[in-house]
């Protein structure tokens, strides 16, 4: 509630109606997905039979989406449509959320398969790590590798053991297919030039996205001068997109950016009062998991906080409904 308040006061005291495009975040996203997180805080006792519910429906999906995808459509990645619009006008960014949202609920799967091996948790398994590589988000990639880390260093033989055959499976496969990091990075590559039709597509820059020469380091460097400049209240809501538009040498509009790290972004539009009230959320996530963290289903609320932060030094999420429900699922 104090995050939101923040959120609003800074809202309306910078708000700014010259600006053209859309706002981000949006305020009315945030309002609408904290009162969801309330009505859902309600029944998170439930936090096995929802999450189930989530799984068996993202597996529903995805065996239909990815041959869909692969035989039909023939594209070289997975996106998140549900096929209802024209594929040419999906989003690309939404293949990066779906790769997220696969990886928050894989600690889940781990779980599962450690406590009974059947055919029903074995292929959700195998359809959620299918799904992520095919969607060539290398954050989701990295975010389902530290669930297997995480559950290798949970201190639960079963689960412990699970997670290595997993991870032995997963190795074995990439070798069988030959696929390096190099490789994935050279699909990776091949998804972007197909998706945007560009074979003049920068190849060089896409091994620069998590390097200090890539956009995304030069974002967290803006994100660090505006909040030197206004370090308690920072720059207003949603004011990082309005005040870094990018041009090109001709001085042509290009695009307005975000962050893609929610930290960053708020420490530039909020300052130290909107990220001390953010973080705090996550501490008392975890605080309320403490007393009970040596059962299973507080290690996996406990892993699922780990990754949402991972996830969202990668990519924004505050007024995304992935990132409420997770909170809320995750508070005791």
């Amino acid at each position: 509630l104090i995050f939101i308040s923040i959120c609003f006061l800074s809202y309306l005291f910078y708000q700014d109606d010259s600006f053209s495009l859309k706002n981000f975040p949006q305020i009315e996203n945030l309002l609408i997905f904290f009162i969801f997180f309330v009505l859902l805080n309600q029944i998170q006792h439930h936090y096995w039979l929802i999450s189930k519910y989530c799984i068996y429906t993202l597996v529903f999906f995805l065996t239909f989406s990815i041959p869909l995808h692969f035989f039909f459509l023939e594209s070289s990645m997975l996106s998140a449509t549900a096929f209802l619009n024209n594929f040419e006008n999906e989003s690309y960014s939404n293949k990066n959320t779906l790769g997220i949202y696969l990886a928050l609920l894989f600690p889940i799967l781990i779980f599962q398969l450690s406590k009974k091996v059947n055919f029903i948790n074995s292929y959700s398994l195998f359809i959620f790590a299918l799904a992520i590589f095919y969607t060539f988000s290398r954050s989701a990639l990295i975010l389902a590798f530290a669930s297997l880390l995480l559950c290798l260093l949970s201190y639960e033989k079963k689960l412990a053991v699970t997670a290595l055959l997993i991870s032995s499976t997963i190795v074995f496969c990439l070798w069988i297919f030959e696929i390096t990091p190099k490789k994935y990075n050279e699909m990776k590559i091949e998804t972007n030039i197909e998706y945007f039709n560009n074979y003049s597509f920068d190849r060089e820059n896409s091994y620069k996205s998590f390097s200090s020469e890539g956009a995304r380091y030069d974002y967290l460097t803006k994100s660090y001068e505006g909040f030197m400049q206004k370090p308690f209240f920072g720059n207003g809501f949603a004011s990082f997109r309005r005040d870094n538009p990018i041009f090109d040498n001709q001085g042509n509009y290009i695009r307005s950016p975000v962050t893609h790290n929610d930290f960053a972004q708020i420490i530039y539009e909020l300052g130290l009062i909107g990220l001390i009230s953010f973080c705090f959320m996550f501490f008392f996530n975890f605080k309320s998991l403490l007393p009970t963290i040596k059962k299973s289903e507080s290690k996996i609320k406990f892993f699922q906080l780990i990754i949402l932060i991972l996830a969202i030094n990668s990519i924004n999420l505050i007024d995304h409904i992935i990132f409420w429900f997770i909170i809320a699922l995750t508070l005791n």
